[in-house]
């Protein structure tokens, strides 16, 4: 990787994450993080990220194997949501009744719908090796 290359690669993740942190481990606990950031093919920062992301009950990072599922999942969520937004506006329109409970309901169903969709959508970021190593 070229120096412009890196440089924009640093500036992505810094824009990506934002924050930095310094930890300290001891040998054991870092020779464990780098095992699983080998076998997982991801860096030991990634591998961190994604112990804090199941700690805090967030959906995890999808797999190879699980991404092209997830993926179509996101796009049916998106269909879903166009939907709902459809419905909305038609009673905002006029264009059918208007009941202010199902809007209301609708409303809180779409949001939930659009929440998922995003969640899904990080499960199926690559990590940075991943990403380099893609031609």
């Amino acid at each position: 990787m070229d120096a412009d290359a890196q440089k924009a690669a640093v500036k992505s993740t810094s824009r990506r994450y934002g924050e930095v942190t310094h930890i300290r481990f001891s040998a054991d606990e870092l020779a464990s993080l780098k095992a699983i950031a080998e076998r997982d093919r991801v860096t030991v920062s990634e591998v961190v990220r994604r112990l804090v992301r199941a700690e805090v009950g967030h959906l995890p990072i999808a797999s190879e194997a699980l991404r092209p599922a997830i993926v179509d999942m996101t796009d049916q969520l998106r269909r879903v949501g166009v939907n709902f937004n459809q419905a909305v506006r038609a009673m905002t329109d006029g264009r059918v009744g208007h009941d202010q409970d199902l809007e209301q309901a609708l409303i809180a169903v779409g949001d939930l719908v659009r929440q998922f969709r995003e969640e899904l959508k990080a499960m199926t970021v690559a990590p940075r090796k991943a990403r380099e190593a893609m031609p």
